[in-house]
């Protein structure tokens, strides 16, 4: 009988241990990180394990590589999950968290008490894409004052789609939000319905190859470093003159080649924040 549940290990250094923690668990059920030898953090993410969707090893190994990492180094790994109900008193600890000035997340079909914050419902389990991380937080506060009426954003990586939902309840005519893994587009998909959102919102599968000279007035993109320092070009070709990037998913640390990427691709950074070792930029393409 095949497991319910899987569970991906990887041995990572303890200094990238929060960032890839972040980049490997964003659409899991959940993380841990526990001390392994020196200097060196074991990552653990949760998955649902099924028959017709395997736990996505090869994702994992491709993530460790762009962080200049080795997964056979890292003694990358998948392993079964006794059931034990762990997932059931995971969700159970999951809490309604309001998320900028004017939301506030639920998890599932739960019920937040009295609340003037617009409900937005994600699916329970994905802890990366419920407000829970400090780069989903500044994003949704960036968009609540960027986004403007009758605009068209993307969110880049959605996950759960929880950033192109806000855009969306924050004005947005269109909202396209695309991710490389098709069961976030899924997840994704169902957090729209889930919220009523029918028109003006679609998710598929893709990154930011083929969006070039799409015009978007904002990109949401909550990733990871390597990621911009990649595909700031794309990124930027895929505005208008003017349009905004709204940038997250990278440390503190690595503002500095961030902001030369950014400048080399026509992006002009307007804003910088933080929260704990996570950087947030804004940035305009000139």
């Amino acid at each position: 009988m095949n497991p319910r549940w899987g569970v991906i290990v990887a041995e990572v250094p303890d200094a990238l241990a929060d960032e890839l923690a972040y980049v490997l668990g964003r659409d899991g059920l959940g993380v841990e990180l526990e001390p392994a030898a020196a200097a060196t953090t074991r990552l653990k993410v949760y998955w649902a394990q099924a028959l017709s969707r395997p736990l996505p090893v090869d994702a994992a190994a491709e993530a460790l590589r762009a962080f200049g990492l080795d997964p056979a180094a890292c003694a990358l790994r998948s392993e079964a999950v006794e059931d034990g109900r762990w997932v059931e008193r995971y969700q159970a600890t999951l809490k309604p968290l309001p998320l900028g000035e004017r939301f506030v997340v639920v998890p599932g079909d739960t019920w937040p008490q009295a609340t003037t914050r617009r409900i937005v419902r994600v699916v329970p389990g994905m802890a990366f894409g419920t407000g829970e991380h400090a780069t989903t937080r500044q994003c949704a506060a960036s968009l609540e004052r960027l986004v403007r009426p009758g605009s068209f954003w993307l969110d880049l990586g959605t996950g759960s789609g929880i950033l192109a939902m806000i855009a969306k309840l924050c004005g947005a005519a269109r909202v396209l939000a695309v991710d490389v893994d098709p069961a976030s587009i899924e997840v994704a998909r169902e957090g729209f319905e889930a919220n009523g959102l029918v028109e003006g919102i679609e998710a598929r599968e893709g990154s930011i190859e083929g969006l070039e000279g799409s015009g978007f007035d904002g990109v949401a993109a909550n990733i990871f470093s390597s990621f911009f320092l990649r595909h700031a070009a794309g990124v930027a070709a895929s505005l208008r003159p003017g349009g905004v990037l709204v940038a997250a998913g990278f440390l503190t640390d690595d503002l500095p080649e961030i902001r030369e990427a950014f400048a080399d691709a026509g992006l002009r950074v307007r804003a910088t924040g933080a929260e704990g070792p996570w950087a947030l930029v804004e940035a305009e393409r000139v």
